[in-house]
């Protein structure tokens, strides 16, 4: 075979392979190892920015490597003013953490592929990149998310209280979860009163005040370069509830037996309560919630449930709702959490904070969580988010 032949055949080769492979591999040498065998190869590595799927401060990592007997895992490292420390990843799952890094600072990340038997290629450039701002966390929905507080019933209720909603203790806790220099934002553009529909487009709250879309408002927040987190409590204010039990409470007040109060409640979820006639439009706005934050943002959307109300008491020594109608307010949240989750599908993360009876507010504020009630909901969130 003479030379120009030679030449051809190396062309067409080369030719044949995909770019990034072709260009790689005439830099990267095949080292001999002792055995005979060779190292293993890596040709090309891409770093992802972070991806609804990915764990806090963690981002895809995706390596074109070849090993003659399998490429077990990538070790990677940041280097900065130094050569980093070593972490490993597995290959077939392959993240890397930003956990040991500062935020919003240049580095450059090199990755190395090491094989079932222990031996290493090179080290190789991965990226130079700034890294990420700390996460973002975002509460959105109605008044459980919100924050509602009312003392009496002649008074003008908060409608929205970032700090009373079990958001702070979400973000309390996850920022206590991360690198110090990783604490989250936190964000609360819920209110009092929204439902799906508002939530998507706007609306005015309890207390008289407009809002803009809290879709919008998300949309606009979640930066693409970082993580955001999504919480939202959403879709009984699409129903006529808040007045189906409102007018429990004077049945059972005057219904003067246990027996009376079970027939009210059954009465209330099966005549009165409307979402029987709005299970699919229901569904269909939880839908387009997440579908729309599915396609406009990068942030993993977590939704929770809410809490029965059997048990909870209106005033010191006044329950409205008892013991005798549990089978009635499961089956009604049952109804709903069945459809919200019909219509999130896989596009979000279902939340069950109805762990036992939610404390809450006295008076003009109940059936809203009190400073106990967001409490124990925000751990329970912040344990599923991890």
């Amino acid at each position: 075979m003479n030379f120009r032949t030679l030449l051809l055949l190396t062309a067409a080769l080369l030719v044949a392979l995909p770019a990034s492979i072709a260009w790689s591999n005439a830099e990267a040498a095949a080292r001999q190892l002792p055995d005979g065998e060779v190292a293993p190869v890596i040709y090309s590595v891409h770093l992802s920015d972070p991806q609804a799927h990915n764990e806090l401060l963690e981002a895809d990592l995706e390596v074109l490597a070849h090993d003659a007997d399998g490429v077990d895992r990538y070790e990677y490292r940041w280097n900065r003013s130094t050569v980093g420390s070593t972490a490993s990843t597995p290959a077939a799952d392959a993240t890397v953490s930003f956990a040991s890094l500062q935020p919003e600072t240049r580095y450059v990340l090199e990755v190395r592929a090491v094989d079932i038997n222990g031996w290493a290629s090179d080290w190789v450039f991965g990226a130079d990149v700034v890294s990420p701002k700390p996460p973002a966390l975002i509460i959105a929905g109605d008044s459980v998310a919100s924050g509602y507080q009312r003392q009496w019933f002649t008074s003008k209720g908060d409608c929205l209280d970032r700090e009373y909603s079990y958001g702070s203790t979400v973000h309390r806790e996850l920022s206590d979860s991360l690198p110090s220099q990783w604490a989250p934002t936190y964000r609360n553009v819920a209110w009092a009163g929204a439902g799906l529909h508002s939530m998507a487009n706007g609306g005015s709250d309890s207390c008289g005040d407009h809002h803009e879309s809290q879709l919008d408002a998300i949309v606009n927040a979640a930066d693409p370069s970082t993580w955001n987190i999504v919480v939202a409590t959403g879709g009984i204010n699409s129903t006529n509830w808040s007045r189906v039990v409102a007018g429990l409470t004077k049945d059972t007040a005057f219904s003067f037996s246990e027996r009376g109060d079970q027939q009210a409640c059954s009465a209330a979820v099966s005549d009165k309560w409307d979402l029987p006639d709005k299970t699919d439009s229901v569904a269909q706005a939880a839908s387009r919630i997440a579908s729309t934050l599915s396609e406009r943002t990068n942030a993993s959307l977590f939704w929770t449930s809410y809490y029965t109300l059997n048990g909870s008491k209106l005033a010191p020594g006044w329950t409205p709702i008892g013991t005798e109608c549990n089978d009635e307010m499961s089956t009604a949240m049952a109804l709903l959490h069945d459809t919200l989750k019909r219509g999130l599908g896989d596009q979000a993360s279902w939340i069950d904070i109805d762990l036992g009876t939610v404390a809450t507010q006295d008076w003009g504020g109940w059936p809203h969580p009190d400073e106990r009630g967001h409490e124990r909901i925000g751990l329970i969130i912040a344990s599923k988010i991890g």
